[in-house]
């Protein structure tokens, strides 16, 4: 387990020294994002979500997990609502510190690692968490974004119907759904496609991973550690958020498949998603980064553990 791991951060690093010398920049690094999101993703799902012998059990057990998902979301939304009234984190960036501690990497990060770990089955719960996340982040955690501006802009009906559109239209949310109904529908897709959805698919782990080591290239850990509110936000993440999820979860009568995903689900790093939304939003995404670099970096320590702490007891 601790070789495959290794080797998915020897890729990470690989990005960071390549961004490090100058061999990437913003540019590339923008470019890259954009083809892992919207293309490079979408042919992986497609491929490992349509070629799955999906019944009716399977069927089920997804949208189970989705909405056990969804609960558990909400659930970190009102534990790091609490934490961070009573450590009196500053308004100015709680609503930050809330939304990057609870949102966790399970896409670019989630997606390689659980097939390696769990294969295609619990690839397949993984996408449902990543699909509940997605519907989280773009209503709860706009709301969130936009709480400090609550005076002075309201929520219309039109503003939270686009919110709607931007989950509904997220390229892997449609391409979740294009492989769920060619898998539960048993239509066979042609070779030439699925070889081509391979190819384009399997290039995904070592971009995804080349990708987040680039992103981290441009934070000073120093500064980071100095930080008491991002050291926090980033035990929340990795320590506390799981712990409670086990309690939430281990006496639930599911799958134990499930209880795994629900679990690792919330172990991986802070998404990516929390800093480019804080931008567009003029938040402090400075403190989404922060977490973000910490977060990813102690995850070389708190993933295999979780991963086999989650093999000895959960499996």
């Amino acid at each position: 387990m601790y070789a495959n791991y290794l080797v998915l951060f020897a890729i990470l690093f690989t990005g960071y020294f390549l961004r490090k010398i100058r061999f990437l920049d913003d540019a590339m690094n923008h470019g890259l994002n954009k083809f892992i999101v919207y293309f490079d993703y979408p042919c992986m799902i497609v491929h490992n979500l349509g070629t799955l012998e999906m019944d009716e059990e399977v069927i089920v057990d997804f949208l189970l997990m989705l909405l056990l998902t969804l609960a558990c979301f909400f659930a970190y939304g009102g534990w790091m609502y609490l934490y961070c009234k009573f450590r009196k984190v500053s308004r100015d960036v709680s609503n930050i510190v809330e939304l990057s501690s609870l949102s966790p990497n399970n896409g670019f990060m989630g997606f390689p690692i659980t097939l390696i770990f769990f294969g295609e089955r619990g690839f397949l719960f993984m996408l449902a968490h990543n699909a509940a996340m997605n519907f989280f982040v773009f209503t709860y955690g706009t709301h969130v974004l936009r709480r400090n501006k609550d005076a002075i802009r309201r929520r219309t009906p039109r503003l939270i119907f686009r919110s709607f559109l931007k989950v509904l239209f997220n390229p892997n949310v449609i391409a979740l759904i294009i492989g769920f109904l060619i898998s539960a529908l048993h239509w066979t897709m042609p070779e030439a496609i699925d070889e081509y959805l391979v190819y384009i698919g399997n290039v995904s782990t070592p971009m995804a991973m080349i990708y987040i080591g680039s992103t981290l290239a441009g934070c000073s850990m120093l500064e980071i550690l100095k930080d008491h509110i991002v050291i926090e936000g980033t035990l929340n993440k990795l320590i506390i958020l799981p712990l409670l999820t086990y309690v939430l979860v281990i006496l639930l009568p599911v799958d134990p498949l499930i209880k795994a995903m629900l679990i690792l689900g919330c172990c991986f790093p802070a998404a990516a998603t929390i800093s480019m939304l804080a931008e567009q939003e003029g938040e402090n995404e400075t403190m989404a980064s922060k977490i973000l670099f910490l977060s990813t970096v102690l995850s070389i320590i708190t993933i295999p553990l979780s991963i086999k702490m989650i093999n000895l007891i959960v499996m």
